[in-house]
């Protein structure tokens, strides 16, 4: 896996290697959907459980925080994010997979009670993502990439 990496690691920290699955899905308005969560705007997605393909997690996770199925069309990249957090002592390197996506079938109420599907203008979603590995990731699908290909 290789790619950009974001974040700052804390000198002389140990971090947890996380590998993670996210999606980036757009509408046939061009808007985005992100998840509204308490720590803030995110793409859907997240860890890798064992034994799980990136794939699956993704799909696992997908319906756990929207409720949707989704496809996935294509895989746009890897990039990675050091991620500290101070108030939990906890340090992880998360090592993303990010795919292009679209929302097929409604099966029923997100599972994650904090999550919220939400749709984003890109510029708005874009700007709003907390992670900078997600808003790289977003990138991919920029109405501007769209214009060029």
């Amino acid at each position: 896996m290789v790619g950009p990496v974001f974040g700052t690691p804390r000198m002389g920290q140990s971090y947890v290697v996380q590998d993670c699955s996210y999606a980036v899905i757009r509408n046939g308005e061009g808007k985005v959907a992100v998840a509204r969560t308490p720590k803030g705007i995110v793409l859907l997605g997240g860890g890798v459980e064992p034994g799980e393909s990136e794939q699956d997690a993704l799909y696992r996770e997908a319906y756990e925080e929207s409720g949707y199925r989704i496809r996935i069309i294509s895989r746009l990249g890897f990039a990675s994010q050091y991620v500290n957090n101070f108030a939990k002592g906890r340090y992880r390197l998360k090592r993303g997979t990010f795919f292009e996506c679209e929302l097929t079938e409604k099966l029923g109420p997100p599972l994650e009670d904090d999550h919220e599907l939400i749709w984003m203008a890109y510029q708005e979603a874009h700007d709003s993502l907390i992670r900078p590995f997600h808003r790289w990731a977003l990138e991919f699908v920029s109405p501007a990439s769209r214009s060029t290909s």
